[in-house]
Parts: C-alpha cells; sequence; structure tokens
C-alpha cells in the first residue's frame, strides 16, 4: 500500500508532461523507492534515448528504461560542451535559495540592480572580507549583495556570536561594514535565520567562505575579485 501511495504521489510530481514525454512505468517505480520515505523532485527525459534523469534536490541519478540500471555521474553534452548535470544542480540550488526570506539576510542595493548574488559569509574569513572591500566596485556593477551568516566554527562560536550581533544590530548593513573592517561591535542577542542559512548551505553544498551563488544557482567556490564576478553574476541574470 505504501509503495502504491507514493507510486501515485510520485506521478503528481511528474504530471501531465512526463505522459506526454512517454517516461516508463518502471522508470517512475524505481524513481519512487531510490532514497527511503523520499520523492524525487523531478523525473525528466534526457537527450538520450533511454536514459532518464532524477533529481534529489542536488543529488542527481539517471536510470535507465528498463529501470533495472542506474547511472550516477555527470551526463555532458560533448558538441554543445554543457554539463547537463549541472544544469540541473543549479536549479535545486536556487529553489533553495529562493526559499529563504530576504528579510532574514543582511543586503547591499545599488542604485540599479541588474543581477543579485547570495554569499555565504563569515566575518572572520579573510577572503570574505577581502570581497567586502571591493563591494562598492560590485554594487556599482550593478549587483545586489544579499548575505547570509555561515560561522565556520559552528553554532555558539565565537564568530557566530559576531554575525548575531551584525543580524541583531539596529542597521546590520553598518554592523557588517565594522565587523568586516576587523571593528568590535556591541554584542547584541536576538532570534535569527542563521541556523536556517547553514542549513541551507549544507543543501547547496557549501565547504566554505565565502561562497557565492548566482541568480541562475550556479555556486562558486571562494573569493573571486570583482572584476571577474560582476560579468558573471550579470550573465546569470539573463539566463
Amino acid at each position: 500500500m505504501a509503495n502504491r501511495f507514493a507510486t501515485f504521489l510520485l506521478l503528481f510530481l511528474v504530471g501531465t508532461a512526463a505522459f506526454a514525454q512517454s517516461i516508463p512505468q518502471q522508470v517512475i517505480d524505481k524513481a519512487a523507492t531510490l532514497i527511503p520515505n523520499t520523492l524525487p523532485d523531478s523525473v525528466e527525459t534526457t537527450p538520450v534515448s533511454g536514459l532518464y534523469q532524477v533529481s534529489f534536490g542536488m543529488q542527481v541519478v539517471y536510470l535507465f528504461e528498463d529501470g533495472k540500471h542506474l547511472l550516477s555521474g555527470d551526463l555532458i553534452n560533448l558538441e554543445a560542451g554543457a554539463n547537463l548535470t549541472e544544469d540541473a544542480r543549479k536549479s535545486g540550488r536556487k529553489s533553495v535559495i529562493d526559499s529563504l526570506d530576504e528579510q532574514g539576510m543582511v543586503i547591499f542595493t545599488p542604485s540599479e540592480t541588474q543581477s543579485t548574488i547570495t554569499v555565504f559569509t563569515d566575518t572572520e574569513c579573510g577572503y570574505c572580507v577581502r570581497l567586502h572591500q571591493e563591494l562598492q566596485q560590485i554594487l556599482d556593477g550593478g549587483v545586489r549583495v544579499r548575505y547570509l551568516g555561515y560561522p565556520r566554527a559552528g553554532l555558539g562560536s565565537e564568530s557566530h556570536k559576531t554575525l548575531v550581533s551584525v543580524w541583531c544590530a539596529e542597521d546590520p548593513q553598518d554592523a557588517m561594514n565594522d565587523a568586516k573592517s576587523g571593528q568590535r561591535i556591541k554584542p547584541v542577542v536576538c532570534e535569527t535565520p542563521i541556523e536556517q542559512h547553514m542549513q541551507a548551505a549544507e543543501a547547496v553544498g557549501v565547504r566554505g567562505t565565502p561562497t557565492i551563488v548566482l541568480q541562475d544557482g550556479k555556486l562558486i567556490p571562494g573569493y573571486v575579485p570583482a572584476g571577474e564576478l560582476i560579468p558573471m553574476a550579470n550573465a546569470a541574470a539573463l539566463n
């Protein structure tokens, strides 16, 4: 009964488009059982005949049409030079980031916005400080910067306490500027979404700071100079 219910839910998730694309029933059945108690976010056709993409957030695998064989790895379109699996991962990251409430972010907005980047940051990270030193250049390039808290030392650490004080300050933008310039900021305690930010970081695959997520879901693990970041960010907004 449970398996039939899971299959019914998966059929609902796949929707009528799946039937139009003739995804085999055995693929749908197998996709519903790949991860116990977890249904895939999507089951889709691929450019390869008889191969179907199954996505669980950023985790992407491929099922053959017999429903008996699974392929784990990146699917590359050699002619276009495109990583089709990474495109699917970007969609998953974008979904995670889009689910976060902007009211819980520290945001710096340019006079004219062309694109938005979301940055997992820590006030005690050298490359985070370096990126923030280029903030005005980034803003001048039309890029809106949204900061999420990611204390590398973990919850309850000194860096976490500093981030909480930034988020709880009367002016979080000024507090972020002060913290990134090495100034001691007034300790303040309040409810913050930083723990939720850390959960989102785990979901999208953050391993350190800064980690930048572009508007299309592309992940940049580490510092990128403003002169390179601006065109990347603005191009991602067009996708």
